[in-house]
């Protein structure tokens, strides 16, 4: 693939360019604006002209052939990230989910076999490492894969119900909030539904109460902080701030009920320098702080913090499912909050949210920063339907995790929307 810039006066003229130049299954990365004009950049496939260009001179192979000479775009990333070779058959995520490198890591509760609690005990910290890091690969590559497929789901959406710029459908006066949505990268789906509010009014301000009303409607939200007590496993994937937030509520549990009622236990994670930020965060969060790498010690811990008011269990940021059902067999009455950032993707979100076998207690935002715009995180909430607990905006443990609402996120949303007025 190769990515080309198209500009144009609108985004309708240079979707124009782009179906003469390139034909209508193009697809495009990104829409901005640049210079006084709309940029899109346009992902190419190479292979595909260049065998149209071959059978113009009448030289090239019959498509079918064509194709099946080709290898296959999943297997040409995983030879890039695992070093395999090339094939022309296409490896789907559910033959790869679990590569022969950590066999040995699969759920032995869902096996059917005799648990034992100190199966991680015999294998060497370098081995778990590897394990972790080539588990780790192979989400990544997974999540690519989905959000290639997204990609390409949004872009047919666009063009069914002609939303790239969504311009047409309202009146010159509401044009630049439309824009606004456009270029901060509103899903198609939810698109559509705020054109169809927008179509309502004839002012901005009218038309942005109704809408931050319309989004605070759809979003559940729970007060955890007031009455946060008992166990809870903080979850999400590496590098969500999921750590960072799970100190954060020890420091603000520990001012409510003292420090000695507050717990903090970093369970089985083999990242290089986890235990030692663990550590970190619980001196500044001024709480205990306890080591779990396997059920059997976690087990023994929960025991002797019984009498604690709020445990807090930060978990591994691979392999999340699987750790969640241990740890649910264990402590079944724990509750679970996935720690997602605000600029996440609709890919990155499906893969936990739309499981509802995990079983969320809440979801708690990280990063929610000014100029990031969680539009994919405001339409997961609106279909998964779990509720919305804190967030946090600086990557700081000084920076206290705040209760946040539906219709507060829709409002931190549009209150900086770029909207432009000519």
């Amino acid at each position: 693939m190769e990515l080309q810039r198209v500009l144009a006066h609108d985004t309708r003229k240079a979707m124009e360019k782009v179906y003469e130049l390139y034909g209508e299954n193009a697809m495009v990365v990104s829409n901005k604006k640049a210079q006084n004009q709309t940029e899109l950049i346009v992902a190419i496939d190479l292979a595909n002209q260049a065998m149209d260009a071959l059978n113009d001179t009448g030289i090239g192979l019959s498509s079918r052939q064509a194709e099946s000479e080709l290898p296959k775009f999943d297997s040409v990333l995983e030879s890039h990230v695992f070093g395999r070779p090339i094939t022309k058959e296409s490896v789907t995520p559910e033959e790869t989910k679990i590569s022969a490198a950590n066999e040995d890591r699969i759920n032995p509760f869902e096996q059917g076999v005799a648990v034992n609690p100190n199966f991680t005990e015999g294998r060497s910290s370098e081995t778990l490492r590897d394990d972790n890091q080539n588990l780790r690969a192979r989400e990544i590559v997974d999540m690519v894969k989905q959000e290639l497929t997204n990609m390409r789901k949004e872009f047919k959406l666009s063009q069914q119900v002609d939303a790239w710029s969504g311009t047409l459908a309202v009146s010159d006066e509401m044009r630049p909030l439309v824009e606004a949505f456009n270029e901060t990268g509103m899903p198609v789906a939810l698109r559509a539904l705020m054109t169809d509010i927008i179509n309502k009014h004839s002012d901005m301000i009218s038309a942005l109460t109704e809408i931050a009303a319309f989004i605070g409607d759809g979003i559940r939200n729970i007060d955890l902080l007031e009455n946060m007590r008992g166990i809870h496993l903080i979850a999400g994937s590496s590098g969500s701030g999921k750590s960072l937030m799970a100190g954060r509520l020890c420091k603000q549990m520990a001012m409510q009920y003292g420090d000695q009622q507050v717990a903090m236990i970093s369970f089985n994670d083999t990242r290089f320098g986890a235990w030692n930020q663990s550590q970190l965060l619980g001196t500044q969060a001024g709480v205990d702080t306890f080591r779990a790498s396997n059920l059997n010690t976690l087990e023994q811990l929960l025991e002797e913090l019984e009498s604690r008011a709020v445990i807090v269990i930060d978990t591994p940021g691979v392999d999340v499912e699987n750790n969640l059902n241990m740890l649910g067999k264990l402590i079944p009455h724990a509750k679970r909050h996935i720690v997602v950032a605000a600029d996440a993707s609709e890919a990155s979100l499906k893969r936990h949210l739309q499981n509802a076998a995990l079983n969320w207690h809440s979801i708690m935002l990280s990063r929610l920063e000014t100029q990031v715009y969680p539009w994919p995180i405001i339409n997961a909430l609106m279909v998964s339907g779990i509720p919305l607990s804190v967030a946090s905006a600086e990557p700081s443990i000084i920076d206290a995790a705040a209760a946040i609402s539906g219709i507060g996120l829709a409002q931190h949303t549009l209150t900086q929307l770029p909207i432009h007025f000519v």
